[in-house]
């Protein structure tokens, strides 16, 4: 029989080390689709987001975030990974299973992970996902809308005679619409599943505003289309190398259909917020959001009529740069940090939040040092190499190295929307050959000229496709 003060001190250090579990901070890692930094606290005047927007005076706003994948695949396996798309190809963890996860890492160090909807990559496959990694998980297609939706075609192309661009949804009742059973799920979990004495890594996927722009009819409605403009090429704009982008030379649209368009990507937006916010009150009601480190992201931007786009798939600003919301209890409120970061530097953030050691694997770098002090340096650059190219964004410029050997060099302090190519100037050439070696640094030598289409699958449907 075990003496009674062996098992009095047995006792006090299984609580201790209850409480001291209990103590680490709770993480909620939301994480939209297709959204570019079109939201309030972004400066935009058009987007009605007030819980993202209310998220942001409560933490800090990055304003130089940037993804490593302009399309879901890449870009979710880098951050998930902590690895440089040099590193992480989109099937890097079929390829290699042994590799650490984000969520195996914290479920391994005392934490209940979640993961609901999209966040792995195509949660459809299973293959991409580690299945050690979520004490729970919730696929998206497990959730499907309950009521129906009345849906329409943005169909006017004049250009490339594709069949259609985009859907707009329009939706009567929340219940419409997934992403707002998504919401409920993970607000049972919060409610019933949740084990009170861990901490919990809960990541929720929205699928909005990937398309079609699903949003309930009222805030289609409140975003009358005064409160936007189209975008339109300047007269002096230096065109892009043939074949850069996935739909270049651009779909030819009315105006009124790209007002109809952006108006739907904006509903859909603010539908979105409204599930951030049932997420964000439900935490805060229970007590738990002091205690809860939020962040807020999203895969990659989207094009509403650049140069003609209505897409992904460059290596551009509008596609490259994403909205990066942090919240921490801790941290420096209702700030902005101006330097850059990558989004591969996720996992590394989250476990330098959390007390954590990272895995040795990660090729990511916290930024826990600008949620303490917004006014610090970030990093050199961000990188991403995809399709045609490669770039390197830093805080004034973007290098393009392209395939076929073009480069292209943009200024953000005189040009933020990348329209004026400056690679010309002879003024720029000391510049031009910093950022050459930082590409060859992260990326290793160029590859040789060559003009294989950037997007052959996709210029190959065009062809075949019928004119409306």
């Amino acid at each position: 029989m075990k003496h009674p003060l062996f098992l009095a001190v047995i006792l006090a250090t299984s609580a201790a080390l209850d409480a001291s579990e209990a103590a680490k901070p709770n993480i909620l890692f939301l994480i939209a689709d297709d959204l570019a930094t079109r939201v309030g606290c972004y400066g935009d005047p058009a987007a009605i987001t007030p819980n993202i927007d209310r998220l942001a005076k409560e933490g800090v706003v990055f304003n130089h975030a940037y993804v490593q994948g302009a399309v879901c695949t890449p870009s979710r396996t880098s951050f998930m990974l902590g690895l440089n798309n040099k590193h992480a190809k989109a099937n890097h963890f079929i390829q290699h299973p042994e590799t650490m996860t984000m969520g195996r890492w914290f479920r391994e160090h005392g934490y209940q992970t979640c993961s609901i909807g999209k966040i792995d990559h195509d949660d459809k496959n299973d293959s991409y996902v580690d299945p050690k990694a979520w004490d729970l998980r919730v696929k998206r297609e497990e959730m499907p809308a309950t009521a129906k939706l009345q849906r329409r075609s943005l169909d006017e192309d004049l250009g490339l005679k594709r069949k259609n661009i985009s859907f707009i949804g329009v939706a009567d009742t929340p219940d419409a619409i997934d992403d707002s059973i998504r919401t409920d799920r993970a607000l049972h979990f919060f409610e019933k599943e949740r084990d009170a004495k861990k901490p919990f890594f809960a990541a929720i996927g929205f699928h909005t505003p990937h398309v079609p722009w699903n949003a309930m009819r009222e805030d289609f409605d409140k975003h009358g289309q005064a409160r936007f403009s189209v975008e339109s090429l300047p007269a002096n704009a230096t065109p892009v190398p043939a074949g850069s982008m996935l739909f270049e030379p651009g779909v030819e649209m009315s105006e009124a259909r790209q007002r109809e368009g952006i108006q739907g990507y904006y509903a859909a937006v603010t539908f979105l917020d409204k599930q951030i916010g049932r997420l964000l009150e439900h935490l805060r009601a229970k007590g738990l959001l002091e205690n809860t480190i939020v962040v807020f992201t999203n895969d990659h931007g989207y094009h509403l009529g650049w140069r003609g786009q209505w897409c992904k798939h460059t290596i551009t600003e509008q596609v490259m740069r994403v909205p990066l919301i942090v919240r921490h209890p801790r941290a420096a409120h209702g700030a902005s940090a101006d330097g850059v970061v990558e989004l591969l530097d996720l996992f590394p953030s989250f476990c330098d939040m959390a007390g954590l050691p990272s895995p040795r694997s990660l090729d990511g770098k916290s930024f826990l040092p600008l949620l303490l002090n917004p006014k610090a340096n970030g990093k050199e650059g961000a990188f991403c190499q995809f399709g045609n190219g490669r770039t390197v964004r830093t805080l004034q410029w973007r290098l393009i190295e392209r395939n076929d050997g073009s480069n292209e060099l943009y200024d953000h302090r005189n040009d933020p929307d990348e329209y004026h190519n400056v690679i010309s100037n002879s003024a720029n050439a000391p510049t031009v050959k910093q950022l050459h070696a930082l590409l060859e640094a992260e990326f290793g030598p160029r590859p040789a000229p060559s003009n294989k289409p950037a997007f052959p699958e996709f210029q190959k449907r065009q062809k075949s496709a019928v004119a409306p």
